[in-house]
């Protein structure tokens, strides 16, 4: 090197941009305005049916098992999906796919049991306002649950790849806050459809 000649810094690397974890935000906030607004609707039909002394659901029409059965499914999928993320931050590839694994079928179980439950109520979805808005809240849920499975499965895939370490987290943490989304809205509809009917 000649005498004089000052080497310049390096520049620091550019922040890689967030744009899944912004996408995911977004879409999780309009999922939850939906069901806010579908609640907000239920709630307000509820209260002018009861204030006239009119019946909402049929006696024995809407069953406490089947939701706590769906309450415990999402309660443990909340668990392995909290496994996943513990294991993509430290880089655990088995327990991130296994985990990762875990949750999509507890999802997928999730959907199962809420068809069953569809069947087994018995009463058809024109029967009544209740019944109505009932298939319209739990149907949009399980679609949101099935979105969740589905985005699991491509999280999945792309693990496979090597992409949901601890240098890609955002694939999984995307993943996780819309899943979370989804656990947190079923608690809504288990505690105030299912138990307060």
């Amino acid at each position: 090197m000649a005498a004089g000649t000052e080497i310049a810094p390096s520049a620091a690397p550019l922040a890689r941009p967030r744009t899944l974890l912004v996408g995911t935000a977004f879409a999780t906030g309009a999922a939850v305005m939906f069901f806010g607004a579908l609640f907000a609707l239920y709630f307000s039909v509820r209260n002018d049916t009861l204030a006239w002394g009119a019946e909402w659901f049929p006696e024995g029409a809407i069953e406490l098992k089947p939701g706590g059965s769906l309450m415990s499914t999402y309660a443990m999928a909340t668990i392995t999906m909290m496994w996943a993320h513990y294991a993509s931050r430290n880089e655990d590839r088995i327990h991130g796919y296994l985990a990762l694994g875990l949750t999509a079928l507890l999802g997928i179980a999730a959907v199962n049991q809420t068809v069953f439950y569809f069947n087994d109520i018995g009463l058809p979805i024109d029967h009544s306002v209740a019944t109505t808005l009932l298939y319209v809240i739990v149907g949009a849920h399980m679609v949101m649950t099935g979105i969740a499975v589905l985005w699991m499965g491509l999280v999945l895939l792309r693990a496979f790849g090597g992409q949901a370490t601890g240098r890609h987290q955002d694939l999984v943490i995307s993943v996780s806050i819309f899943w979370y989304s989804a656990v947190a809205v079923f608690t809504v509809i288990w505690l105030f459809i299912y138990v307060a009917k």
